[in-house]
């Protein structure tokens, strides 16, 4: 009797097991914040942080939502090895300058400072769900003029926007009127809604490269503005 050979299948290449372009897709038109172990930093540098709201829900910008997060930063701006300096509130995202003694400090005061964020905004607006969109992104400055930069676009975020006039006044929905800038004296004599800096980089550093002027415009990297037209 003639013995029966196992047949053998042959599978279709490209298919199966770890390979680039693998795995689920990042939906929607703006890429997501990557789950990847972030990197570090220096306790030396300051930190641009960005967090974003969910799509659908009312502008941030809204005065009485803005006096809701002014508030609230003028008793959270400080934690145990974590300091917010200054902040942007636009329609739709959050801007801040901060300060972090390491990786760990920032995680645990971000959790805190976004969830109690959302329970404040989903109680003024009368509503329950997710509020903030992903995770939140930072980006170390490790220069004096990475430094300045981001200070000016953090306060005039605005007028990258369009919600502000180029040669307006200091937004009020952001720590720019207690800013001591070159040009312009502090409109404000009450307590700044943040914290005072510690870092080099943001008392002394940045004005070596410059002075901030009130009428400085917010630096828009040109892939953006390629991507625009």
């Amino acid at each position: 009797m003639q013995k029966c050979r196992q047949m053998e299948f042959e599978w279709p290449l490209g298919h199966g097991g770890a390979r680039k372009g693998a795995g689920r897709k990042r939906r929607g038109v703006r890429p997501r914040v990557s789950h990847k172990r972030r990197a570090g930093f220096k306790r030396s540098c300051p930190l641009h942080v960005t967090c974003r709201v969910q799509g659908g829900l009312p502008s941030l910008r809204d005065l009485a939502t803005v006096k809701v997060l002014m508030d609230f930063f003028a008793r959270a701006c400080k934690k145990a090895g974590f300091r917010v300096v200054e902040f942007s509130i636009q329609t739709n995202h959050i801007h801040m300058v901060c300060e972090a003694e390491d990786q760990a400090a920032l995680s645990k005061a971000m959790q805190i400072l976004l969830s109690t964020m959302a329970k404040l905004l989903n109680r003024h607006w009368g509503r329950k769900g997710k509020v903030f969109e992903d995770r939140y992104h930072f980006e170390p400055l490790e220069t004096p003029t990475q430094c300045r930069n981001a200070v000016i676009y953090v306060l005039h975020n605005a007028k990258k926007h369009g919600s502000r006039h180029p040669r307006s006044l200091a937004d009020p929905c952001s720590t720019a009127p207690w800013y001591p800038f070159s040009d312009f004296p502090s409109t404000r004599r009450d307590t700044k809604p943040a914290a005072s800096p510690r870092t080099w980089l943001l008392r002394e550093g940045l004005l070596l490269v410059d002075p901030i002027h009130l009428q400085d415009l917010p630096h828009i990297p040109k892939t953006q503005v390629a991507s625009a037209r």
